[in-house]
């Protein structure tokens, strides 16, 4: 056993530090050994003196990112007995976490797939354990929700901090860990109401060969890992063989290259659907309002109305928008899935065309929210747009949380409550 001194001790330190850094940039089965090694500046043979192997690297990513993160949030609970001071200060200390450690949230939502399976039941306690700690927090100040919802509720506002993981949009430390606090105490805070029917829209069922491939695809890709996947397997899951495979599709390339064309046509159409009730609604609108008081001059008023009425607009559409998305995301679970983890292994024109998309498709739900409140910056606009989205995503992604009655309406109140809350203010997280 090699002997732990200082010195070893800051070198491992450093090389997870690398190593998670180029894990969450080009995903684990595109890093090599060597590729750490080189960014340390050290030859290749040099790495195993500090760790047996990559997978190795990995779990020392995700475990140093737990005893950081236990550390810091046991230490500022300590003597607090406030419910509502304990859970702003989670909050505020898993936000200062997530600033500093943005590539822990990529660790666990995309690479945990490749850990050995003793490492990956160890992490996965660690994580069963901070999310109890976590829900346990919760009730303390809300005892009244029921155990499944305030799982649900403390999960999204953990979505919201790892959310930061998904994009590179930076504001002040400080300013940063206080808006990332409050969109989870607003998550904390949300009420449901009384959704008890379930309402979790079904995935449409399809004989379509092509279909059932690509839907067993999207599935192994999700539980394993593209790379970890064969067209032997995927043709199992769908019930042919491997190479009938190629009938309908180039090889797994194209089946991941499918997968994110099929999200992404799902979504332009929400998009354009949307943007056609809206249109249908204002006309009708319209039409009231002239024929309500022909006669009254509005002149002094317009600029106002004019300003009330497109903050109503856009309030509406990003209310329509947050129910699409959520049936979009519940009906093609798997597709979805794979969309977010998989992504970084297409060709690179394909993952270029691909973030084009995205950054235009999160811009349009920034210019909605942006006109409920002009005052808001940009940057806080678009942060709260991605952790929308995050709460959703990684729902799908959770399978125990799927079996709630009446989810559907949860996921869209929660994302309402990330995005709609206010934008811009001022907020010390540290006061009552």
């Amino acid at each position: 056993m090699t002997t732990r001194t200082p010195r070893t001790s800051a070198r491992r330190d450093q090389l997870t530090a690398i190593a998670a850094g180029l894990f969450a940039r080009d995903g684990y089965h595109n890093v090599t050994v060597g590729d750490i090694a080189a960014a340390a500046g050290l030859s290749g043979p040099a790495i195993y003196r500090h760790f047996p192997g990559k997978q190795a690297i990995l779990a020392e990513v995700v475990r140093s990112g737990f005893d950081e993160m236990a550390r810091v949030v046991a230490a500022d609970l300590a003597g607090t007995s406030d419910p509502a001071e304990r859970l702003r200060r989670t909050y505020r200390d898993l936000a200062a976490f997530v600033i500093r450690r943005p590539e822990f949230g990529v660790m666990w939502r995309r690479e945990y797939r490749h850990l050995a399976p003793d490492d990956a039941a160890e992490l996965a306690k660690r994580m069963g354990q901070a999310s109890d700690a976590a829900v346990a927090e919760l009730r303390l100040l809300r005892p009244e929700l029921e155990p499944a919802d305030a799982e649900l509720v403390s999960w999204a506002a953990m979505s919201v901090m790892g959310s930061i993981s998904d994009h590179r949009v930076r504001l002040p430390r400080a300013a940063f860990e206080e808006l990332l606090a409050g969109i989870a105490m607003d998550v904390a805070a949300v009420e449901f109401g009384e959704v008890e029917e379930d309402d979790r829209p079904d995935e449409p069922a399809t004989g379509d060969r092509k279909e059932l491939i690509l839907a067993a695809a999207a599935r192994l890709f999700w539980d394993r890992g593209y790379h970890e996947v064969t067209l032997d397997e995927i043709g199992a899951a769908a019930g042919i063989a491997g190479p009938s495979v190629y009938s309908h599709f180039a090889g797994k390339a194209e089946l991941l290259r499918t997968i994110t064309e099929r999200i992404g046509e799902r979504l332009r159409r929400d998009l354009a659907d949307s943007a056609a009730a809206m249109a249908a609604g204002a006309a009708r609108e319209s039409v009231v309002a002239s024929a309500a008081e022909p006669h009254q001059s509005a002149a002094a008023a317009e600029p106002a109305a004019a300003h009330d009425t497109a903050a109503l607009a856009a309030l509406t559409a990003l209310t329509d928008l947050a129910t699409r998305y959520v049936t979009t995301v519940l009906t093609s679970r798997d597709l979805v899935a794979a969309y977010f983890t998989e992504g970084h292994n297409l060709p690179d024109r394909d993952r270029a065309e691909t973030r084009r998309f995205q950054r235009a498709y999160a811009a349009h739900w920034a210019a909605l929210l942006a006109s409920t409140d002009p005052a808001a910056s940009a940057e806080e606009i678009r942060i709260r747009v991605l952790a929308a989205f995050a709460v959703v995503n990684d729902t799908a992604r959770t399978r125990r949380l799927l079996e709630r009655p009446g989810l559907a309406a949860r996921l869209r109140g929660l994302m309402l409550a990330v995005l709609l809350t206010p934008v811009g203010r001022a907020r010390d997280v540290n006061r009552r």
